[in-house]
């Protein structure tokens, strides 16, 4: 009965035109068209380098921290011993943009790749995969030193050909945002009438989403961080071909991608980290999406993006529509998660991190996010889903959110009368509440409150109201550079360098454990960090609460 349940409250939350193509996919997993033939290419489609993503240094496959011979006449389209989304990163083909990889070894892979896999040949031929490979290789055949060989280009149309007849429209998100960028950028390189049925079916789509996937407030509506800059360079990658080709498409078109890149890159810029990198929210990992400040350099490039001047007093961030809160100052950030898991019917990169946050001070992260390690469905994906790997409270051992499956969610936390004030300058107070535990029989509803010192520490207090009692678990995950040292029942020393940089003080109704969790800021990379249980037991209404004083102000 409670799979029965949990695929009920999924369900519920679907487009019927969801559920609509998800039978039809059932039905008819993959349509193969006849092979059609080649049309007319142009040389160039961008009038700007596209950005580069992570470069390895070395001349081997690497990707999620796993590696595997360079070598393309021994290489293995399809191995064994892999997770599922290496084997999709082998068919991306973005090694294509690696400097360390010979350029005959490309060449070599190109032809091996096209020779083993003929079209609807399983992990090569998914239509997520088949976007990113569109691109790779259009972006290094403008490169190619001479005439690109016909078979390449040949493989590559239909390609493009098989993808319009198999976008993601049961996934919908950034799967189908990612199948109609590889059709405008296929559509712009082949000149002919295909070319052109290519260019139009993906940019009627690609403005559609753009305008229902970005919010107000800039931020990407799956709340990652990583899948928000993914997002925002399709943007700006399909901005770079229509300007360079100005005949393709028309000037309301470029000033809608513009004006939604222009939000996007406002967004990333307020809400890096103090260290100049993304949080973890959600489905976040480094070393995915390109470096912000390469997004950032590529916008400044092809959309006049003007970053905001260095503010002497502290940057208060308030992103509503996303659910961001928090503050920037000098090397200090803090940022909240506050906004809802995704949207309502793809919500598959969500965690449980409702009223979640992230702390940096001195220019590196003190109280961190567990991040994602892969998306297998086993026990360190529903580890790093759940809510005791997050910054937040779990009640009478459930999560906020029904996650199940790898990326399935049933019922979920819905934040409620989120609010971000500014006493004075130097010292801002966050309050909000979420629902996600009133499914409880005690119909329990979590209020957190955050009042954030700048340059001092911060406060944390959390509510829980209804009725009956229940037992809570308050986590605080510390990077795992950090020593905590005990210093009485109640407090605990913060360690980093054999320095103290801080002292975290727990609210004498609770009581408190030292324990070890994942931290996983790479995808493949498992660490393990101290972190802190607050334990509550009681009649309702119960509160928990700590409070972190900084010891230092320099790095």
């Amino acid at each position: 009965m409670r799979r029965l349940g949990l695929y009920l409250n999924t369900v519920r939350w679907l487009r019927l035109s969801q559920l609509v193509w998800f039978v039809y996919r059932r039905l008819r997993p993959v349509i193969n068209p006849a092979a059609i033939d080649l049309e007319e290419s142009r040389s160039s489609i961008a009038g700007v380098a596209f950005v580069k993503g992570p470069q390895p240094q070395v001349n081997e496959l690497r990707f999620l921290n796993v590696s595997r011979p360079a070598d393309p006449a021994t290489i293995d389209w399809h191995p064994a011993d892999v997770s599922r989304l290496w084997l999709y990163n082998l068919h991306y083909f973005d090694y294509l943009q690696w400097q360390a990889i010979p350029g005959a070894d490309k060449s070599a892979y190109i032809e091996s790749w096209i020779g083993a896999n003929p079209m609807g040949t399983e992990g090569a031929w998914e239509p997520y995969t088949v976007s990113l490979r569109i691109v790779n290789w259009i972006r290094y055949f403008s490169k190619y030193p001479g005439k690109v060989p016909r078979e390449w280009q040949l493989s590559l149309i239909n390609q493009v050909n098989w993808l319009g007849k198999n976008m993601e429209n049961h996934i919908l998100a950034n799967h189908l945002l990612k199948n109609a960028k590889a059709l405008v950028i296929a559509g712009a390189w082949f000149k002919g009438p295909r070319g052109k049925s290519f260019f139009k079916q993906g940019l009627d789509i690609f403005l559609n989403q753009i305008g229902e996937q970005f919010l107000a407030d800039g931020g990407h509506f799956e709340r990652s961080p990583m899948y928000h800059n993914i997002a925002l360079e399709d943007c700006l990658d399909v901005y770079n071909v229509l300007v360079a080709l100005p005949e393709l498409a028309g000037a309301q078109s470029l000033a809608r991608i513009r004006d939604i890149s222009l939000r996007a890159l406002r967004f990333l810029d307020d809400t890096l980290a103090a260290d100049g990198c993304i949080y973890l929210f959600n489905d976040a990992a480094h070393d995915i999406a390109p470096d912000p400040g390469l997004l950032i350099d590529y916008g400044q490039c092809l959309v006049e993006y003007e970053r905001a001047p260095t503010a002497a007093r502290p940057v208060r961030i308030s992103k509503p529509d996303s659910g961001y809160y928090g503050y920037r100052h000098g090397n200090d950030s803090l940022l909240i998660d506050a906004g809802h898991i995704g949207p309502n019917y793809q919500p598959g990169h969500a965690h449980c991190d409702t009223l979640s946050y992230e702390y940096c001070i001195n220019g590196r992260r003190l109280i961190v996010d567990s991040g994602v390690y892969g998306y297998e469905d086993d026990a360190a994906r529903n580890e790093l889903r759940g809510t005791a790997a997050h910054n937040t409270l779990m009640v009478d051992g459930e999560e906020q959110s029904e996650i199940w499956s790898t990326f399935r969610v049933a019922r979920r936390a819905r934040p409620h009368h989120v609010e971000l004030s500014q006493i004075d300058a130097n010292r801002i107070i966050f309050s909000g509440s979420h629902d996600g535990y009133r499914r409880l029989p005690a119909r329990i509803t979590h209020t957190r409150s955050i009042e954030a010192r700048i340059a001092q520490g911060l406060s944390v207090s959390d509510s829980l109201t209804g009725s009956g009692s229940c037992q809570a678990e308050s986590y605080i995950h510390f990077h795992p550079d950090a020593e905590l040292i005990g210093c009485g029942p109640h407090e605990w020393a913060v360690i980093f360098n054999g320095e103290e940089q801080a002292v975290l003080t727990v609210s004498e109704d609770c009581s408190v454990r030292l324990d070890r969790a994942a931290y996983c800021p790479r995808f493949g990379v498992r660490l393990a960090g101290p972190v802190l249980v607050l334990s509550g037991e009681g009649p309702l209404p119960l509160v928990l609460g700590y409070r972190l004083d900084r010891r230092m102000t320099d790095a």
